[in-house]
């Protein structure tokens, strides 16, 4: 077969193409060796074809029924990209996993294999496994998309709420799965009646023994709502709330509820949903687990500081950022504090006040979240088109401040 000169120049850039994949995967491909997959010539070799193969177009097809659940195929080209970003680090990451769709929320299992996310342009929760590097399951949505998800604290099940309800016929806010098979459980009722935008769900939270789930909906009077867990039954709506966190969370071994919004710190009683505390200072606020202190950072003078809950007296203050902070997220212990937000995303020893770390191998802008699993082993965000996975107390041993 005679070459044109076309082809004899493409020659030369298909083999350093080819090469160049080798090495990029070669570190994904020794992982998997165990597991009989291709060799590292392989996923070079199906990459360059996927790379020149045309594009076409996805037959349109009907969504899927709310509670099925789809097994995702393993990507050697997300691996690839992942890999890359795992070896051009110093940091002591776990995992940087690929995600199909820009991801704004998420959520770590308590056992840290797991990581859930969803966002506002996603229709399904993707599931991803640490072990195995990639989106493993997804649990499908008929309609709407994931503003919130959360483990609960004993690891079987996984709560999903949803966005855009407005015009739906029906008010299904919120979806709880069964982790291990996947089965969706039961579905919980938004606050008005179908069609209403009211029934968005804005922030999901379990109570420690995970038998209770808080339900903040779309700010109005009386927005959040404490069901149960196995019966599904609404038990109680906390009194006056109007709750636009998005990370809502249960604190002194679940006496409490907190909702640290942009705009203020409020705390509910859990046995009575009366309102115990409302701190109406514009904000960015976080609890420690213990409700002992709170993590504040103000937009004047873009400081973070730490306080005492009930008295407010000041304890240190951690910082003065040059912008603004987005996201703030305490360890399970209480002793660490983390910050994502205009100048990078950073760990602090909110005891001592010391910077712990900054962390810059986010392969994309940190999301609307940030976290922990349940006993501080692994430290995670979503950024974006991937999940970042540390090794959190690799990360506060080694020291990696800047």
């Amino acid at each position: 077969m005679k070459l044109s000169g076309r082809d004899k120049r493409l020659i030369p850039i298909v083999v350093v193409v080819v090469l160049v994949l080798s090495l990029l995967v070669f570190y994904t491909s020794r992982q998997f060796e165990d597991r009989h997959e291709p060799s590292a010539w392989g996923i070079a070799l199906e990459l360059l074809s996927l790379w020149m193969s045309p594009t076409i177009p996805e037959e349109q097809t009907p969504p899927p029924a709310t509670g099925e659940v789809r097994t995702v195929p393993f990507s050697w080209s997300d691996r690839a990209l992942s890999a890359w970003h795992e070896l051009t680090t110093f940091e002591p990451v776990v995992a940087i996993i690929r995600q199909d769709v820009n991801a704004q929320t998420g959520a770590i299992s308590p056992d840290g294999q797991y990581v859930a996310t969803g966002g506002s342009t996603l229709r399904d929760v993707a599931i991803s496994s640490l072990a195995e590097k990639r989106i493993v399951r997804k649990f499908a949505i008929a309609h709407g998309n994931i503003w919130a998800v959360a483990f609960s604290p004993d690891g079987r099940y996984l709560a999903t709420g949803r966005g855009f309800m407005a015009n739906r016929p029906h008010n299904e806010s919120v979806n709880i799965w069964d982790v291990q098979s996947g089965r969706l459980i039961r579905n919980l009722p938004g606050p008005a009646g179908p069609g209403m935008e009211a029934n968005d769900t804005i922030s999901l939270a379990f109570s420690p023994d995970s038998r209770f789930l808080a339900v903040s909906y779309f700010p109005q009077k009386n927005n959040i709502h404490l069901f149960d867990v196995e019966s599904g039954k609404r038990i109680r709506t906390m009194q006056d709330s109007i709750c636009t966190a998005i990370a809502m969370t249960f604190f002194d071994g679940g006496k409490y509820l907190a909702c640290p919004g942009y705009s203020k710190f409020e705390a509910y009683d859990i046995e009575t949903g009366r309102r115990t505390q409302n701190i109406p200072e514009q904000a960015l606020y976080a609890v420690s687990p213990d409700g002992r202190y709170l993590a504040k950072a103000t937009s004047k003078d873009n400081s973070l500081r730490i306080m005492e809950r009930l008295t407010g007296l000041e304890v240190r203050v951690l910082e003065t950022a040059k912008g603004y902070h987005r996201v703030l997220a305490y360890s399970p212990d209480g002793r660490y504090l983390a910050a994502s937000g205009d100048d990078g995303l950073r760990i602090w020893d909110a005891t001592e006040g010391k910077l712990v770390a900054t962390l810059t191998v986010q392969p994309d802008h940190v999301s609307h979240w940030i976290g922990f699993d349940q006993d501080g082993r692994y430290f995670a965000a979503v950024c974006g088109w991937y999940v970042v996975v540390w090794d959190f107390r690799k990360l506060t041993s080694a020291g990696h401040a800047k």
